[in-house]
């Protein structure tokens, strides 16, 4: 930190304490009298306007593989969000009965794909239709440019409507039996392409994490036999198996993703999965000199770019646990604490909002002068865990906006006590 923004701090600290500017008295012995420098200590307030003194974005969150949790979005060519699910081995023989040899799977009836929704964040009022598309392709069918063209009528697999009431927790989505069953009569992989469309720009939430979507059809008109159910599951790249784990099932963002915000504000959320990097220099003399009641992070919020003048984001606010020695913040900002385990509330906001938020870290400040400068970056990264899955976005001002704008720390405290006889 800068000399300025230090003697400002300090400046502004000894002002507090000179002209004891108190909102309240907090009284007690604190133990016996006479060793006591005073018996009351009054609560004071201050400013450090230079205490931030890095703010930067990081996109691209949850990172593949991170989190199966996709949402389905259509709102034309505002946001369209859809999901690829890869079942690259299916079955060819199953067991007839009791019978000791198997036997090769000629037919497939009643196929259907399962999968979990989330019915709180993402309430649909008006009916809503999932289409099922085969998108396998020999091309790179990870590239965008491969897969979107595979969205077509020729390639269609499955369609059905589902009414507002009939959205609850588990959705079975009807596919066809003749195009499942000549993938495996031909030992083909299927590759599902998932598309939502309806009134309303509807948006709908597939819980992968909790309950992986997969796929179930009958083999046999004996009712002895049971239907099999084929998980997701990628063969490829061949040469990457860490890549192959973590592209079962991964969302296609066609439309939506953002652009980058004004220089002068940070942003968290919002489908290119934005979450924000802080580091605070707050002055030693400061948290040595006394008795921290109260730490609030001020920021200045401006109206986010959002689809729907209703959309909210929780807001987490998590300790960087990496070594103060570390230079790259990126990698950094990936050593994350709990912030429930440091005592830091989560916190919500609508995204079109705007004027100053608080965001409480006494604990956490608390914390940081125990640990030492030494044990502990000071650090704390701003995210949503609904990075990636909502289109709405928070904007806040960061260290380039205005003086009166910038991120800030306020401070609530006592003079630390001293004892001995005066």
């Amino acid at each position: 930190m800068s000399d300025r923004i230090l003697r400002n701090a300090l400046g502004a600290f000894l002002l507090l304490g000179v002209l004891g500017a108190c909102s309240e008295q907090v009284t007690g012995s604190l133990g016996c009298p006479a060793l006591c420098t005073d018996e009351s200590a009054a609560l004071r307030d201050t400013i450090l306007t230079g205490s931030v003194v890095v703010d930067t974005s990081f996109f691209g969150f949850p990172r593949l593989g991170e989190d199966r949790n996709v949402t389905l979005v259509n709102r034309g060519d505002t946001a369209d969000v859809r999901l690829i699910a890869r079942f690259d081995s299916l079955p060819l023989r199953y067991f007839l009965g009791a019978a000791t040899a198997d036997s090769a799977i000629r037919r497939v009836d009643s196929a259907t794909m399962i999968f979990l929704i989330d019915t709180l964040t993402a309430r649909a009022t008006a009916p809503i239709t999932i289409d099922a598309f085969d998108v396998d392709t020999i091309a790179n069918d990870t590239l965008d440019a491969a897969l979107v063209p595979l969205f077509r009528d020729s390639r269609l697999i499955g369609s059905q409507t589902f009414l507002a009431a009939e959205l609850k927790d588990t959705l079975r989505l009807s596919l066809d039996n003749a195009a499942i069953f000549a993938k495996i009569k031909d030992s083909l992989r299927l590759r599902v392409g998932l598309r939502i469309r309806g009134a309303n720009a509807p948006m709908l939430s597939v819980l992968g994490n909790s309950f992986i979507p997969r796929l179930r059809f009958r083999v046999s008109a004996d009712t002895t036999v049971k239907p099999d159910t084929v998980f997701p599951r990628s063969l490829t790249p061949t040469d990457d198996i860490l890549l192959q784990s973590v592209l079962p099932l991964y969302r296609l963002v066609v439309k939506g993703l953002l652009g980058n915000a004004p220089a002068d504000r940070f942003v968290i959320g919002g489908l290119r999965g934005a979450r924000t990097y802080l580091r605070f220099d707050i002055p030693p003399v400061v948290l040595d000199s006394v008795q921290v009641i109260r730490a609030s992070l001020l920021l200045t919020q401006s109206p986010g770019r959002s689809l729907s003048k209703s959309d909210t984001l929780t807001v987490y606010t998590q300790p960087v646990l990496a070594s103060p020695t570390l230079a790259d913040i990126f990698t950094a900002a990936t050593f994350l604490g709990s912030p429930y385990q440091y005592g830091v509330d989560s916190l919500r906001f609508a995204v079109k909002d705007s004027g100053v938020r608080s965001v409480e870290l006494v604990n956490l400040v608390r914390f940081w002068r125990l640990a030492g400068l030494t044990n502990t970056s000071r650090a704390i990264v701003l995210r949503s865990p609904q990075e990636g899955l909502s289109p709405g976005e928070l904007n806040f001002f960061s260290t380039e906006a205005a003086i009166a704008l910038r991120p800030r720390l306020r401070l609530t405290y006592v003079p630390r006590r001293g004892f001995g006889i005066p």
